[in-house]
């Protein structure tokens, strides 16, 4: 168990461990969030794509489409069920934020993880005080990322860092309570929790993910994906950015690298996202040696607990 006072080091192996001692689970549990979100932009990009290039086709041989109305209807019955799925994806990855942390607790208990349900309930029993707890963070999240905001922007994400775990484990607090109560475990200590998510950072967002892409060059998993994008990329389309680059005196791109960086950079999120319950691990210990509600921790264990001896239960008859 994470100890008050226990090093970063510390807290960051044990993290790690945690993790790879439940990675199948791990992998499992993160499986449709986050290809459910890759499936539904892939859709979408498919759908609007055929629109643009097949809508000639579509009017002359479907001519009620040439009536607006029908066509958006037409349109937005297409789109809906993707727009459905990659909602879905996406709220429960964000779920999964808050979620792994009860997990966490449990896997200090007994070392591992089991029945997923029960730990997503504790978070999605609130669902209405955990979606506004999600649009504050994005909302932080797209400021971080709007220039003169971004510096900013990425203190307070250092400080807001515990707003997940705090939901969890200290549910009588709003959705703005948690925040302040994340900046007040933060003051203080902010040099120490900004090299913890450096650590966390460049393991999950850089090294790991640079291993694996490394790993899937070798087996030559890569090569096939570029070859499927690279026919829907035309060179005209290319035609300002290589006037830019012709204009500074660097080489034109074609179709096929661009297929590349694509690939490449889809490769790279999916691992890294697919790692979000190891970047949640270790904040979750790193949050416990601020915060130690033993009370609180121990009414959600005992009814995962409880659940989840029922299934086993289930499972011998």
């Amino acid at each position: 168990m994470a100890k008050k006072n226990s090093t970063i080091l510390e807290i960051f192996l044990q993290g790690i461990g945690l993790y790879f001692t439940n990675i199948d689970r791990f992998l499992w549990y993160m499986l449709f969030p986050v290809l459910g979100q890759l499936a539904g932009i892939i859709l979408l990009t498919i759908i609007l794509y055929s629109y643009t290039e097949f809508q000639t086709v579509m009017l002359s041989s479907f001519p009620v489409l040439k009536n607006k109305m029908y066509m958006n209807i037409t349109l937005g019955a297409i789109l809906l069920p993707v727009i459905l799925l990659w909602a879905k994806a996406f709220w429960d990855y964000m779920v999964s934020y808050s979620a792994v942390n009860s997990m966490t607790e449990n896997m200090l208990k007994s070392e591992r993880v089991y029945d997923f349900p029960a730990h997503t309930m504790m978070v999605t029993r609130r669902w209405a005080a955990y979606f506004g707890l999600c649009i504050l963070y994005l909302g932080l999240l797209f400021l971080s990322v709007t220039g003169i905001f971004t510096g900013f922007a990425w203190v307070l994400l250092v400080y807001y860092t515990f707003i997940f775990q705090i939901f969890m484990f200290e549910p009588d607090l709003s959705p703005l309570d948690c925040f302040k109560r994340s900046s007040s475990y933060v003051s203080g200590n902010f040099k120490q929790t900004f090299a913890m998510i450096l650590l966390i950072g460049g393991l999950t967002y850089v090294i790991l993910p640079q291993i694996i892409l490394t790993f899937l060059d070798t087996i030559k998993c890569i090569k096939p994906i570029q070859d499927l994008i690279t026919p829907y990329i035309s060179v005209p389309s290319l035609d300002w950015i290589n006037m830019v680059l012709s204009a500074a005196g660097i080489h034109q791109i074609m179709p096929a690298q661009v297929a590349l960086f694509v690939t490449k950079f889809l490769i790279i999120i999916i691992i890294i996202q697919l790692l979000l319950p190891l970047r949640v691990i270790c904040m979750c210990l790193w949050y416990k040696n601020f915060y130690n509600d033993a009370g609180a921790m121990k009414k959600i264990d005992d009814r995962i607990l409880e659940r989840a001896g029922a299934k086993k239960t289930r499972r011998k008859k």
